[in-house]
């Protein structure tokens, strides 16, 4: 399956919930969601207002990207339902302790980046530290009051100065999402995530094209 974004001056703009599937118009009756046929090797075209400046997640602002990449290409431990609830992504459990200082989260198995290699706890901590301690990336305040971040096996923690309720929250967003340590793609241009979508290309002022990830860990992206 292919997901075409269109960038247009003036389009209608693109939902974050077109997430792993999304509904065309139809003729009068609408049929029901269970009417749908999910169709693996359908194409998606969603057309966007503004068209991000570069691909760079980490240091690039504009709701553009947001709406393009996160939970698409790039993913947290925790991820946002449509419905706002916070839910398990790339941790398949967590747990916060009754002090709220301790955040607990054990890595999902089987998770791959789009390049074929493996995500570790060592991508989580570095991307995590990487976040808190670079104040040029964007929502680095986010995780100010993350003392300490830790990996043990599969199982990672985070220590905290002071109680902080928005964390999971902030998680699900720009500031918890897992990226490979050391990797060389150039941000600005390419991806390299663990979501249901790889980036296939960027022809800039026309169209950002995904290609459906067939290793991906959850369930297979689908058009209805």
């Amino acid at each position: 399956m292919h997901r075409r974004t269109a960038l247009a001056a003036a389009a209608v703009l693109a939902s974050a919930a077109l997430l792993l599937s999304a509904c065309t118009g139809t003729a009068s009756p609408t049929p029901t969601a269970t009417d749908l046929t999910p169709d693996p090797d359908a194409s998606l075209n969603v057309r966007l207002v503004l068209e991000p400046s570069n691909l760079d997640i980490r240091e690039t602002s504009g709701a553009a990207l947001d709406q393009i990449l996160i939970d698409n290409i790039y993913q947290g431990l925790v991820a946002r339902t449509p419905d706002q609830e916070i839910v398990e992504s790339l941790a398949s459990d967590y747990s916060v302790s009754d002090d709220g200082l301790t955040y607990t989260f054990t890595l999902r198995e089987g998770v791959v980046f789009h390049d074929g290699s493996e995500l570790t706890p060592a991508d989580v901590v570095w991307s995590l530290e990487q976040v808190k301690d670079n104040e040029a990336y964007r929502d680095s305040a986010r995780l100010a009051n993350v003392a300490k971040i830790e990996a043990d096996g599969q199982v990672v923690t985070l220590t905290l100065s002071e109680p902080d309720s928005t964390l999971l929250w902030n998680l699900t967003g720009r500031a918890g999402l897992i990226l490979k340590k050391g990797d060389k793609t150039d941000r600005k241009v390419d991806a390299n995530g663990t979501g249901p979508f790889t980036l296939e290309s960027w022809k800039q002022g026309d169209s950002i094209t995904f290609a459906r990830n067939d290793d991906y860990w959850g369930d297979k992206a689908k058009v209805a």
